[in-house]
Parts: structure tokens; C-alpha cells; sequence
């Protein structure tokens, strides 16, 4: 997991015409579902409220692609499409794995930028992330509550730095916080089989990259074309936007490739 640097603020989606026009799509969105709550509060409770699509969302999308990359940004694995999911789940929220579901979720914050993030169908799945929302504190109830508040447990990338709560060894991620340890828990980043295999063999590429890399030239029959190569992807795999980056700078700062 490594630190994604995105504006604060989404990119600009207007009504261009109509009752609306020139006010952003997913404000009015927003108070559309506030209102709704307001009058009948029982739909999101039972679970028979209808969020619509988000009116931004390609757009916005391809806004975190061109920050994040093609990477989820909790494990750090390629992605093809990906989805933005809800850090804070809208529909309703777990205290605990295996708890029932309470309702309403984070209604509020179904359309708001801060809130989405471009993640893996893995990461977002029911046995992982899902509806799984711990907090420390009191939960926000609506738009009124103070989100900091919470002390939420899982890590956002967006907002904070990973590395300050989960470091790695080689291709094995490990806490340095107990945020850290709940996050690993949370989205089972040890020891689920689409990321364990992928990041050991994304580790060894590295580390084979850089002994090429420090011999001298000319050596045997390894070429100077190839010596180059191999720096180029070393210059390649450090940069922000690749998958498991995080994972290589950790060991970089760590001195863990012997």
C-alpha cells in the first residue's frame, strides 16, 4: 500500500441544462438523498432505497486512474477496470466481520469525492472490505457528525500514509501500528492467493533487475544493452503508479533485498 496523491477536490461535472443547470451533478445528487432520508428514513434502514448510478463517475474514474494508475489502492495489484468503492459504506456498515449489517450505511456520502476510492473486486469483496467499516469511537450518524471522529480503523491512502502503519520483508507485508495489523486483517493482504504469488514474483524480478544492474560492463555474456535494461526497470518499478511499488520502496527503505 503506498500513499496516493489526488486533488481535494473532483474534477468538474455541471447540469448543462435544465433546473439545475450549472450546479454540480454530484451536489444535487447529494441532496436529493438527504432529502429522501428526511422524509422516509424507513427505505434506507430496510434496505429498499435506491441509490442511482453516480452522475460523475467515469469521469471522476479517470480522474484517480491518472493519479493512482491501473492499481488498486489497497493491495496494489493491476487492475483492468477496477470499481470505486465506498471507504465508507453507503448502504450500511459492520462493526466486526461476520456481524449482521447495520443500516442506514453512510447515505450522505454516496456521492462525494472524498469518499471513492478505485480498488479490486477482491479488496471490495463481502469476505474482505465489503460492508466492514470498524471505528474506534462514535460513528457518524449524518452529515452533521465529524468524520475524524470516529477514529476509523481502516487505512485510506488517499487521506494519510500507509507506510507509517504497514511496512514490508521482501514480497510479505507486516504492521508497524495496530492499524496496520487490522488493515493486513481486514483485507486479508498476507496471505490471499491473487496478491501473495504476484508480489513474490514482482520482488524477484526487482531484486534479479538490480544485481544486473550493478555489475560492470562489458560482463560475460551479459550485455551492456541488457545492464541498461535492467536499470530502466528498476527506474520503472519505484515509480508511484506501478503495481506493488509500495511494496519495493519498503524494501528499498529497508535494506531488505540481500
Amino acid at each position: 500500500m503506498i500513499k496516493i496523491c489526488r486533488d481535494k477536490f473532483p474534477p468538474i461535472d455541471l447540469f448543462q441544462v435544465g433546473v439545475n443547470r450549472g450546479f454540480s451533478k454530484w451536489r444535487i445528487y447529494e441532496n436529493t438523498v438527504i432529502n429522501d432520508f428526511r422524509k422516509n428514513s424507513d427505505q434506507f434502514i430496510n434496505g429498499d432505497y435506491n441509490f442511482r448510478r453516480h452522475p460523475s463517475y467515469d469521469i471522476w474514474k479517470n480522474e484517480i486512474i491518472k493519479n493512482q494508475g491501473r492499481k488498486c489502492c489497497y493491495c496494489e495489484k493491476p487492475i483492468a477496470n477496477g470499481t470505486l468503492d465506498h471507504y465508507r459504506p453507503k448502504n450500511g456498515w459492520q462493526q466486526n466481520l461476520g456481524d449482521p449489517i447495520s443500516k442506514p450505511g453512510y447515505y450522505w456520502l454516496a456521492y462525494r469525492w472524498l469518499n471513492l476510492l478505485l480498488t479490486c473486486g477482491e479488496c471490495n469483496d463481502q469476505s474482505q472490505k465489503g460492508n466492514l467499516f470498524p471505528i474506534g469511537n462514535v460513528r457518524a450518524t449524518n452529515q452533521l457528525s465529524r468524520l475524524n471522529d470516529e477514529l476509523a480503523t481502516l487505512i485510506n491512502p488517499y487521506e494519510e500514509d500507509p507506510t507509517q502503519f504497514i511496512s514490508f520483508y521482501k514480497s510479505d507485508p507486516f504492521s508497524k501500528h495496530a492499524r496496520g495489523y487490522e488493515t493486513i486483517k481486514i483485507l486479508k493482504l498476507k496471505d490471499r492467493p491473487d496478491i501473495s504469488e504476484a508480489r513474490k514474483d514482482n520482488y524477484s524480478n526487482y531484486k534479479m533487475a538490480m544485481k544486473i544492474a550493478q555489475l560492470p560492463s562489458p560482463y560475460n555474456i551479459i550485455s551492456q544493452e541488457d545492464i541498461d535494461e535492467a536499470k530502466e526497470r528498476i527506474r520503472v518499478k519505484i515509480k508511484s503508479k506501478e503495481p506493488f511499488s509500495g511494496m519495493i520502496l519498503e524494501n528499498i527503505k529497508n535494506d531488505s533485498f540481500d
